[in-house]
């Protein structure tokens, strides 16, 4: 059950859509959507102390592409720096160049970076 990313130019209407930096959700690119889906069963396998590979270790994004994070799972999950709860969607549109790392702890080493180039 490894991680389920999926690329994908998608429409962004129906999701709590938040602006990652720009103040007014503009940006020059339109830009992709990637998906991270935790499926149902993921606390279950934490919880048995398995290791869960849902998160990439590292994701490349640039300025407008967008982030969604699908939690199928009955339980509260972190995904990188994210908290989503149980059935719910957490959508993030990247507005301004960074790097972020930490721990996750639904990546296969434990950590996660994400870069945003321009």
């Amino acid at each position: 059950m490894g991680a389920t990313v999926l690329v994908a130019a998608l429409g962004l209407a129906g999701c709590g859509r938040q602006d990652g930096g720009t103040g007014d959700g503009a940006s020059a690119r339109e830009g992709d959507v990637y998906e991270i889906v935790v499926p149902y069963g993921t606390q279950e396998r934490l919880s048995r102390g398995e290791t869960v590979d849902v998160m990439p270790s590292r994701l490349e994004f640039q300025v407008g592409d967008t982030l969604r994070i699908r939690n199928d799972d009955i339980m509260v999950q972190t995904v990188g720096p994210y908290v989503v709860g149980a059935g719910e969607v957490f959508e993030l549109r990247y507005g301004k160049p960074g790097r972020y790392e930490g721990m996750c702890p639904l990546s296969a080493d434990k950590t996660y970076e994400i870069v945003v180039t321009p």
